[in-house]
């Protein structure tokens, strides 16, 4: 059950729902939530951590211990031939974002972070000053197709319906803020840059659905130049890097080491050893690139994509590609080799993957990292540092330890003024029996969440370590709502490969699985699915706002079973 109270002391609201808290202090212009283990304080002007916000303090916290000092970002490009850098953490001397759109009042008591509740009331409170947001560039679902989000409850029932509007709600929490980079050049962090009109909305989503999601936190930033009208300024933005900047203390900050992950598309932190305030279990923290920029391919067998969740849909983009991981740097506090970037020089050259001055690390010869494992270092990628793997002790792996900051970067995209480019990353944290399986376990929840976006954030209902617990048999159950319109659910369970009843496909616990659509005479209308799964039970949705009414039927496919379902769609 849901209680809210008021914590006078500390000026903060505090919301429990289900397995999470929601802290919001007094302007609603910081906020902090607790999710399963996970405790994560922000602000509305993109900053990660630092945020005094009671009663568990400043810090990103795994287990009631701090894991993340301070976090955020750095966009970097060319605007004609100058170079920008523009940074949100509060690790660095100053930020270059202020509340609100561009040329906003930034004390405007609407700048502040929107939140939405899976157990809100529909067309409640939360759901009206969505308003605010959606005039702030949040996105909403247009339930009755005019444009305009206007959350009017058409049929009466007081239950959301297909046809009615809601927000941009995805899994049991969601928090909206938009700032933009209009700090003056004077008070910025770097005094040689200045404002280019550029507004970051940013949205944070979180779940704790399965003990996967439990310990993830989304976050999509849709980044749009708009500029200032000024005829002098161009109209791109050219060679952007969007950069994830952290400055992890897994427990004790001084022993803390880092590396890459280039299958994952993640940077990465980790113990040496035990840690002298987790134990002998410290976690490990994942920064993951999930969804990065989209650009233009010269392979026309690419395709891009923008995955907005079941309900905002998934957009795809022939002759287009997502870039992933490009560059991963870090360096350790007081680095001689490569100190503070106090210059906007270094900050772009460790955004490249090269060291402050522009130069590459030699892999052979970096006096922080050795090669293990037989592996020729002539072949290993100078832009990825210590992409080797510690759990085996193959690869380049970082030789020190100490108090990190680190930049996991994706490659260079062009921002076009009022073209939006959304980005998503994901913050994991794994603790396993050990500094090092904390890393495989933060790895098996990084795949999943890389196999939660390609089914559009479509949550596995269920996930459990027990391979039990896992569905003992195929299922396809009738979607619902049936008859429906214009979106409809189909939820569908493989079982695990140990069951007598998983032939037909199995192949080392995975199996290829389709799931299509077809009409009434028996000609293919969509393909919803056509990969391979793990076992578990997933849920999908069908929208069907292009299709006539009518009798449709679907098929779940996987080796030699097959089950056919039909569904009504009523205009």
């Amino acid at each position: 059950m849901k209680s809210l109270k008021l914590l006078f002391a500390a000026a903060l609201i505090c919301v429990s729902i289900n397995a999470q808290e929601i802290f919001i202090n007094s302007d609603s212009t910081a906020a902090a939530f607790i999710n399963k283990q996970i405790y994560f304080p922000f602000d509305n002007i993109g900053n990660i951590g630092r945020l005094n916000i009671p009663p568990y303090g400043t810090d990103v916290k795994y287990d009631q211990i701090s894991t993340i000092f301070s976090a955020g970002f750095w966009l970097s490009g060319y605007s004609d031939s100058t170079l920008w850098v523009c940074s949100s953490e509060r690790e660095s001397l100053g930020h270059d974002y202020l509340p609100g759109l561009v040329g906003s009042d930034p004390n405007d008591s609407k700048n502040i972070i929107y939140i939405v509740k899976k157990d809100d009331p529909a067309f409640g409170n939360s759901w009206h000053k969505w308003k605010y947001a959606v005039e702030q560039g949040a996105y909403f679902y247009d339930g009755d197709g005019n444009g305009i989000y206007d959350p009017i409850d058409h049929n009466g029932n007081g239950i959301w319906e297909p046809n009615e509007d809601r927000p941009d709600l995805l899994y049991d929490a969601t928090f909206f803020t938009a700032y933009n980079d209009g700090v003056p050049s004077e008070n910025r962090r770097w005094k040689d840059t200045f404002p280019l009109g550029i507004e970051v909305r940013q949205t944070i989503f979180v779940s704790n659905s399965n003990n996967f999601l439990e310990d993830v936190v989304f976050i999509r930033y849709s980044i749009l130049y708009e500029g200032y009208g000024d005829a002098s300024e161009p109209d791109t933005l050219t060679d952007v890097i969007f950069s994830i900047t952290n400055d992890p203390d897994i427990g004790a900050h001084y022993d803390d080491k880092i590396g890459c992950d280039t299958s994952l598309h993640a940077g990465y932190s980790y113990n040496d050893g035990d840690d002298d305030v987790f134990g002998i279990n410290p976690p490990s923290l994942f920064r993951v690139i999930v969804q990065g920029p989209l650009v233009k391919s010269d392979d026309e067998n690419d395709a891009g994509y923008n995955r907005m969740g079941p309900f905002l849909g998934e957009h795809k983009f022939d002759n287009h590609k997502n870039l992933g991981l490009t560059a991963y740097v870090g360096r350790l506090n007081a680095d001689i080799h490569n100190p503070y970037p106090w210059e906007v020089s270094y900050a772009r050259n460790y955004a490249e993957g090269y060291q402050y001055d522009g130069n590459l690390v030699d892999p052979c010869s970096f006096p922080y990292g050795e090669l293990l494992g037989g592996v020729n270092c002539e072949q290993v990628n100078p832009l990825m540092w210590f992409s080797g793997d510690p759990v085996t002790s193959i690869g380049w792996i970082f030789s020190r330890n100490g108090n990190i900051f680190d930049v996991t970067s994706t490659g260079k995209f062009d921002l076009i003024k009022n073209q939006p480019v959304d980005i998503i990353i994901a913050y994991i944290i794994g603790r396993g029996t050990d500094h090092l399986n904390s890393i495989t376990r933060a790895r098996e929840i990084t795949r999943y969440v890389h196999e939660e976006y390609e089914r559009n954030f479509s949550t596995l209902v269920s996930v459990e370590n027990k391979q039990e617990e896992l569905p003992a048999q195929f299922n396809l159950s009738q979607n619902y709502p049936n008859p429906f319109n214009p979106t409809t659910k189909i939820k569908f369970s493989i079982p695990s490969p140990t069951s007598p009843l998983s032939k037909g496909g199995m192949q080392g616990g995975l199996t290829n699985v389709s799931l299509i659509v077809y009409d009434i005479l028996g000609r293919e209308v969509k393909t919803l699915l056509n990969e391979v799964k793990a076992p578990g039970t997933y849920e999908i949705t069908f929208d069907a706002s292009r299709l006539a009414s009518g009798v449709y039927f679907y098929r779940l496919t996987s080796g030699h079973y097959s089950q056919t379902k039909k569904m009504i769609l009523i205009r």
